[in-house]
């Protein structure tokens, strides 16, 4: 009766290491879910960053670039100036130089995917007096221009120039 005893005993022990051991087997396989699912969101990621640029030979523009490694899709666009929302470019130079009436292209990037390395432009004054002009107005307010973008998985991000921030697109 005994060693029934011990044999029930012995089972009961081998029964709950190998519970355990599977418990163990599978948490680890949760946290290496965990890290591909990282390494996945990681391998394409985007990074957009905005720069004005001005010289009096080839005019003023504004240029994004996704400086990632993944596409970013371009959820919207805010422009404002002097903390007062724009409803676009052309109304930007209206409030900033008094007319949308002069040589300049403008491209809406709202709604638009970035490939990794590639950039556009939202806006590109080549003419050297008009450049002048908004360069100069833009430089007597509050301009902010911020894209919100996101990856290929939906996260989420929002560019202000060169600051990158995690947040909700609206």
């Amino acid at each position: 009766m005994a060693s029934k005893k011990r044999r029930a005993d012995k089972g009961l022990i081998v029964g709950v290491i190998a519970i355990a051991i599977n418990i163990i087997t599978v948490s680890v396989y949760v946290y290496q879910a965990r890290i591909m699912q990282t390494q996945q969101h990681a391998s394409a990621w985007p990074y957009l960053e905005w720069l004005a640029k001005f010289n009096e030979e080839t005019g003023y523009k504004l240029e994004v670039k996704n400086n990632g490694i993944g596409p970013a899709i371009i959820k919207s666009v805010s422009i404002r100036i002097n903390n007062k929302e724009l409803a676009n470019l052309d109304s930007m130079f209206v409030q900033l130089i008094g007319t949308d009436y002069f040589p300049h292209v403008t491209s809406p990037i709202q709604n638009r995917v970035l490939p990794p390395g590639e950039s556009m432009l939202a806006f590109d004054v080549k003419d050297s007096e008009w450049s002048e002009k908004l360069y100069s107005a833009v430089g007597k307010v509050n301009f902010e221009y911020e894209i919100c973008y996101e990856s290929i998985y939906g996260d989420q991000w929002t560019c202000k120039g060169t600051e990158v921030v995690e947040s909700k697109c609206n």
